[in-house]
């Protein structure tokens, strides 16, 4: 079973399959969403200062054929679990639903 597989399961078995919640992990913020097609996380800007059209941005992307996560980037800081740290924060309710 790949991830995204795993993930439908998850979301089927909570009632969220193609609904898309608001919560706060780690003390950030994200936007996730699952449908049978696709997973996506998008980390909330918390930076009310910043510009606007600049709301956040998807920190991991998940379809049948391609995982996108923001702990492959070259960037100094990862800023949201890898897709596989996705499951297990979901399968284990490591999150809370804003």
């Amino acid at each position: 079973m790949d991830v995204l597989e795993e993930l439908v399961v998850v979301f089927v078995n909570k009632g969220w399959l193609n609904r898309e919640l608001r919560i706060k992990h780690r003390d950030r913020r994200y936007r996730i969403f699952c449908s049978e097609r696709k997973f996506f996380a998008y980390r909330i800007n918390d930076n009310y200062g910043g510009s606007w059209g600049f709301p956040g941005w998807p920190v991991c992307i998940v379809t049948h054929d391609r995982i996108i996560d923001d702990s492959e980037m070259p960037v100094s800081e990862s800023t949201g679990p890898s897709a596989q740290g996705w499951l297990r924060c979901i399968v284990e309710d490591d999150f809370e639903i804003i």
